[in-house]
Order: structure tokens, then C-alpha cells, then sequence
């Protein structure tokens, strides 16, 4: 009974990491730049973006992965069950309300936040587990600070940049025909930096394979399984883009009609590198703030006033997901306790 038990808690447990990943692709909102630029039509946008996500994910996602699945808890302390599933409801209910709204969330926000809930309840339900132990603390300090400094990271950037971009090739077009042209050069470019810029949130926002990683530590699945349920979770994050990630990518799209290509190329490609040298350190980031510092960082160069508005609903959200997964992610795996699930 009780191997039946399990093997039904492992069944759920697959079919809602496969869940998140498609909750990942709907709330991804790389592609808004691209289809505000009208460079491509729009099914056209979801499926190429898709793809580079999905390639991502799949191929460039195992640093990350390891990260969310093993290197954030304590030292002796595995995902249990129960546990994982808490985790998953608790992420995927945060990540749909977010894609439904039209707000682009973090998902890296969104599960941590649900682990360190879940492993707060733990501590205190389990007998013989310290919540000074539970937690990877030195590790979890490592990715809360790749949460500050990638942003901060992405504004600098984004100012170098222009700065460079404009001093040796914008500022010497001259007359009008000669900036159109030269922005119609920039409209592949784009192309190119979105599609960059897509194969790494797929590496990046890999809390999905993260799941997984923990299924296999905690030796539900095997080796194989678990690279077969990553190529799952590739097509699924395509889906996400191509079905519900079009509420996030058109709302934003059509704040972007009046965005030069250029411009584009230069936010896309810092966000982008941001983005590979995080995934390389094994530090899941948010993209969605790391984008947002970016734009702010085009408009500090070009001495643009920034919409103080529209980031102040952004960053309430963004406050919101750490403490409201957290939350949500303990009173779930609480729950279950009370259920006598764990």
C-alpha cells in the first residue's frame, strides 16, 4: 500500500513539474521586444522563440537544475514527496496568476520562495531536523545576491553599451533615410539577440528541471527518466510560450511599438549575457528584473525620463512572490501534514 502510495505521489509529482514548465514558458516575456518591432508576425515570434527556449532548457540548464534541486538544502536534508509537491502548487498557482494579469513574475522568486516555506514547516513538523540546518544557507545567500546584483549588473551594462553603440555607428547616420536604413539593419539583429537572449531563460528559468533533479537525488527516478522528463519539460516550456505566453508577450509588446530596433538589440544582448554567465555560476536569476534594469539603463543613457509607474506595479509583484510563495509553499506541505501525508 504504501509503495502504491508513493508511486502515485511520483506520478503527480512528474506531471506537475511537467506543469511548471509550461507555467515557466506562459509568464516568459522575451518575445514582447520582437513582436513590438514587428520584425516577424507574431505565430511566427512563438514558435522560433519556443524552440530556443525549449533548446535551452534542455541543453544548458543542468548548473541551475542541481542548484534548486540539491545545492540549496542542508547538508543530510532530500526532498521528500510530499515536499516537492507543495513546492510545485505553490510556484505554478503564483505563475499563472501572474501570466493571467498580464505581469511577468519571477519563477526563480516563485519556487525558492516555496522551498524555503516548505522547509520552514519541515523543520518545525519533523522531529531531529534543525531549521539552522535545513537550508544551504551560503548557497541560498549566493542566489538572493545574484537577485540584486543582476539587475544592477544588467543597468551598467545596458549604459556601456549604448554609450558605445552610439558614439562609433548611431551618431554618425545622418539625415533621415540614412537612421531608417540603418534601423532596418537592426530589425535581424534583433531577431538574433531575442533568439540569444530565449536559449538562455530557458537555461536559466530551469526550476522545472530543478524539480526533477530532486526526484532523482531523492532516488524516486533514474538517470535516464530524469533526462527524458528534461526533454519533457523542453516541449512543454514551448507550449507555454505558444499558448498562454502571448497574454504577457502582447501586453508588453504594445508598450513597445515606438521602440527602435536598436534599441532592442542593445537590451536583448545585455540581458542575454546576464543571463549565460548566471546560468554558467549554477545562480538562477530573474530575467524579468534583469530586463526591466536593462530598459532603465537605455533610458539613463539616452536622458529619458523612466516610467516610475509602471515599475512600481512591476516591483510590487516582484517584492510580493519571494514571502507570498514562501507562504503559500508552507501552508500547503502544512496541509498535507495535517493530512498525515509526511
Amino acid at each position: 500500500m504504501a509503495d502504491s502510495v508513493s508511486f502515485s505521489l511520483v506520478t503527480v509529482l512528474i506531471i506537475m513539474g511537467i506543469s511548471l514548465a509550461f507555467a515557466i514558458g506562459a509568464n516568459d516575456e522575451t518575445l514582447s521586444a520582437l513582436v513590438g518591432a514587428g520584425v516577424v508576425k507574431f505565430k511566427v515570434a512563438l514558435i522560433v522563440g519556443g524552440i530556443a527556449t525549449a533548446f535551452g532548457m534542455i541543453f544548458f540548464s543542468q548548473n541551475v537544475g542541481k542548484t534548486v534541486g540539491e545545492d540549496i538544502l542542508g547538508s543530510g536534508v532530500k526532498y521528500t514527496d510530499i515536499m516537492l509537491l507543495a513546492v510545485l502548487i505553490s510556484s505554478i498557482i503564483w505563475l499563472i496568476i501572474g501570466s493571467f494579469a498580464g505581469i511577468p513574475l519571477s519563477s526563480t522568486h516563485s519556487t525558492v520562495g516555496s522551498i524555503f516555506g516548505v522547509l520552514i514547516i519541515y523543520s518545525l513538523t519533523q522531529g531531529g531536523v534543525n531549521l539552522e540546518t535545513a537550508l544551504n544557507y551560503d548557497k541560498l545567500l549566493e542566489v538572493v545576491l545574484g537577485w540584486f546584483f543582476s539587475p544592477a549588473l544588467g543597468l551598467l551594462v545596458t549604459f556601456i553599451l549604448f554609450k558605445i553603440i552610439a558614439r562609433f555607428y548611431l551618431s554618425r547616420q545622418r539625415g533621415l533615410n540614412q537612421i531608417e536604413k540603418s534601423e532596418k539593419r537592426f530589425n535581424w539583429l534583433l531577431f538574433i539577440a531575442v533568439i540569444f537572449a530565449e536559449v538562455w531563460v530557458g537555461a536559466n528559468s530551469a526550476e522545472c528541471v530543478g524539480i526533477f533533479y530532486g526526484i532523482l537525488s531523492s532516488n524516486y527516478i533514474s538517470i535516464m527518466q530524469y533526462w527524458f522528463f528534461v526533454v519533457i519539460c523542453g516541449i512543454f516550456v514551448f507550449l507555454g510560450i505558444f499558448f498562454a505566453g502571448r497574454y504577457v508577450i502582447r501586453n508588453l509588446a504594445s508598450h513597445m511599438t515606438n521602440a527602435r530596433p536598436s534599441e532592442g538589440v542593445i537590451i536583448q544582448s545585455s540581458s542575454a549575457l546576464i543571463l549565460m554567465l548566471a546560468t554558467f555560476l549554477g545562480l538562477p536569476i530573474s530575467h524579468s528584473h534583469v530586463i526591466v534594469f536593462c530598459i532603465i539603463g537605455l533610458n539613463i543613457s539616452q536622458k529619458k525620463e523612466v516610467d516610475k509607474k509602471g515599475l512600481l506595479k512591476m516591483a510590487l509583484y516582484w517584492f510580493l512572490t519571494f514571502p507570498v510563495a514562501a507562504i503559500l509553499g508552507g501552508l500547503i506541505y502544512w496541509f498535507f501534514v495535517l493530512l498525515g501525508f509526511s
